[in-house]
């Protein structure tokens, strides 16, 4: 399964302005899982990890190589 949420490191002091999300089809129908209890009322959260923090969806390392990848991505509904 492949699932990267990655940006493109900026000057110091800077705020990356773009994020990429990298997936293939099993990380597509992941994500698509992880919404759908968001959309059915389960959770009101998700959390998406590398191994490396506790979880099984995201890659470890960036795909592209100039980037930087997330390690946790939080997705909430409001």
């Amino acid at each position: 399964m492949m699932m990267s949420f990655e940006f493109k490191p900026q000057k110091p002091g800077e705020i990356p302005d773009e994020l990429e999300i990298n997936l293939d089809a099993e990380g597509l129908k992941s994500l698509l899982q992880e919404l759908a209890f968001l959309h059915d009322g389960r959770t009101d959260h998700v959390h998406l990890m590398c191994d490396s923090w506790g979880g099984a969806h995201l890659d470890e390392q960036p795909l592209a190589q100039e980037q930087l990848s997330f390690k946790h991505v939080k997705i909430i509904l409001r």
